[in-house]
């Protein structure tokens, strides 16, 4: 099975018809002991499957999605559209994005809306939210294989921690520069696997707590569907667990840890991943046996251009 090299690679599409199409390459696992593949990979075929049967104009603005069953990384996503919209103004479609399994059946995996909207002439109003802290700039902040190298130096993790760290995270660490911004829990925690180092931010409220990184894409990315898709798999990235990061917990602790759906909004026409941008995450609300959080996204100019939110089931271990 070949691995793909690049994001682009990874996101890439064969044209079956149409409205059918399927991944150039197998998804790959991340944030999971299981050969069960990362999210990411099933968002970001969908989105650039929806891309293909739109007109040159149409920007994508909102991804509403279901995941219906988890994907594995032996077998390729395929993708079917289904034409919602076609107005002046806006496109909307379905994409469901399936697995073939042993008995040659077509096993549903995850299934979203994707609305795209021409360019407006004006804005009537232009603002942004802003960052909830102030944070390091990408020169004080250290590349993720730094930061896991002054962790194993100073004792406060393990080589078994590393190796588990550079298991789950690979995937994304192929594809993409990332810094984690040293105020931020997952810096300062390995994404949680030290989950018994204190933190900065241990004062604070679960819901005030937040974590961020630089980041930009390892390869050149050229066209907007690429750079949509790639936005897709980025976005979903620690999303299902960070309750538990920011909990001093961990995968283990927990017996079911995964998303259920995602909604990602896109407020830029003109999102570049070549470039740095600044992503921070928060847990919003946690209940009835389930998560909320988010993640956003800025560029080097300091305006959103992109967010993301999830609701995840968490469940403990039985007594």
């Amino acid at each position: 099975m070949s691995l793909a090299s690049t994001i682009v690679e990874q996101i890439a599409l064969e044209k079956v018809s149409d409205t059918n199409f399927v991944s150039a390459f197998h998804p790959g696992k991340m944030g999971n002991d299981r050969d069960i593949a990362y999210g990411g990979c099933t968002i970001s075929i969908a989105v650039n499957a929806a891309y293909q049967t739109v007109p040159s104009g149409y920007h994508l603005y909102s991804v509403l999605g279901n995941y219906l069953g988890p994907a594995l990384t032996d077998q390729k996503l395929h993708c079917t559209v289904r034409r919602i919209r076609d107005t002046r103004t806006f496109a909307t479609r379905q994409v469901d994005i399936t697995q073939e399994r042993d008995n040659s059946t077509q096993r549903p995996c995850l299934t979203i809306t994707a609305d795209f909207q021409v360019q407006e002439r004006e804005s009537m109003l232009s603002y942004s939210s802003p960052p909830a802290a102030k944070y390091s700039d990408i020169e004080s902040s250290p590349t993720r294989k730094k930061n896991c190298e002054a962790l194993l130096r100073t004792g406060d993790i393990s080589s078994e921690m590393l190796r588990r760290h550079d298991t789950l995270f690979g995937l994304m660490s192929r594809f993409f520069e990332q810094k984690p911004i040293p105020e931020g829990v997952t810096k300062q925690t390995l994404h949680g696997i030290g989950k018994h180092l204190r933190t900065t931010q241990d004062h604070l409220s679960l819901t005030s707590k937040t974590s961020a990184e630089w980041m930009r894409s390892k390869s050149h990315i050229e066209t907007e569907s690429e750079q949509l898709a790639a936005l897709a798999f980025y976005m979903d990235e620690a999303l299902a667990f960070l309750p538990l990061t920011h909990s001093h917990l961990f995968l283990e602790d927990a017996s079911v840890c995964a998303s259920l759906d995602i909604a990602l909004r896109l407020f830029s026409n003109k999102v570049d991943l070549n470039e740095w941008h600044l992503k921070e995450m928060k847990t919003i609300n946690g209940g009835e046996g389930r998560t909320y959080s988010e993640a956003r996204l800025w560029d080097r100019n300091g305006d959103l251009v992109a967010c993301m939110t999830q609701q995840n089931i968490l469940r403990p271990h039985k007594l």
